[in-house]
């Protein structure tokens, strides 16, 4: 899918990753509606956005609050007539501790964002893009962590990410021909999600300060927002389902699959005819028989 010409939407687009992609479509000559539930780093990026050329709208939206993407879709189509890339990419994180040490607000916040940001995203373009009848990519912020377990200690965070990972694969199943799906699952990338805690909603624990060795350590040692931009669209444009970044992430996958494939090797060998509890084709074989 080509960029130029096209109209995007990104959430979490005020800062980091949604920012270089921002950039990164502009350059292309596509416009942009940068969304973030910071109205000044919206507004920031807008102004850099047309600065490059292309049109751009900015927004205050809680992605957590589908109403707030009610009116971003809207005036995104009455902006630039019509929208066809959706990034879902607002995300949070709630610091480092066991499963057991987060509390009940630090699940409800990560989720609300992470997994509920996500999914009123879907609820929300989709039936507009389906509707549409033109070319158009709705991209699901993951990570690393859809993928496999980096690190110990982001068990919601982890839960948030393979949960993006899985609305992606099913949804790709269920949506017509020109709406694509891609799940972006980079590694390590220079942005701001270590202050994530100073925009914690009021009803959810309030604000916290943040670490600031984390943003020291993010600028030394992680692969820059752009350079991650960059390759988020040219997989784009080749039609990926996975959008990669870090080559190293493989790993977490490949011990994954070891120990799923080495588990059915020694508890659930397969043989002849085990495939008869497969539900879809139970589905499949119930569904000839009515219309045989």
């Amino acid at each position: 899918m080509e960029v130029a010409g096209r109209s995007a939407v990104i959430t979490g687009g005020g800062n980091g990753i949604g920012r270089a992609i921002a950039l990164a479509l502009a350059r292309e000559g596509a416009n942009v509606a940068v969304a973030d539930v910071e109205q000044d780093a919206a507004e920031s990026v807008a102004r850099e956005v047309e600065a490059l050329g292309a049109k751009a709208l900015a927004a205050r939206v809680d992605v957590a609050r589908e109403e707030d993407l009610e009116r971003l879709a809207d005036d995104a189509w009455a902006a630039f007539g019509s929208v066809e890339l959706l990034f879902n990419n607002a995300g949070v994180g709630a610091g480092r501790a066991p499963a057991y040490g987060f509390s009940a607000d630090d699940v409800r916040w990560i989720l609300s964002v992470n997994l509920e940001g996500v999914l009123n995203g879907i609820r929300v373009f989709a039936p507009r893009f389906i509707e549409g009848g033109r070319e158009s990519r709705i991209v699901n912020t993951g990570s690393e962590h859809s993928l496999g377990i980096p690190f110990p200690g982001s068990a919601v965070y982890t839960a948030s990410k393979h949960a993006v990972l899985a609305i992606s694969d099913v949804l790709r199943a269920e949506l017509p021909n020109h709406v694509g799906v891609s799940v972006f699952c980079p590694g390590w990338v220079a942005t701001s999600i270590w202050r994530s805690s100073e925009r914690r909603p009021e009803h959810l624990g309030g604000p916290r300060e943040a670490n600031p060795a984390g943003g020291k350590l993010s600028a030394e040692h992680a692969m820059s927002a752009a350079e991650a931009a960059d390759m988020v669209l040219q997989q784009i444009r080749e039609g990926r389902f996975y959008l990669l970044t870090h080559p190293h992430v493989i790993e977490y996958a490949h011990t994954r699959w070891n120990d799923v494939e080495t588990a059915f090797a020694e508890q659930a060998p397969r043989y002849e005819g085990d495939d008869r509890y497969d539900v879809a084709k139970a589905i499949a074989r119930i569904r000839a028989e009515r219309a045989g």
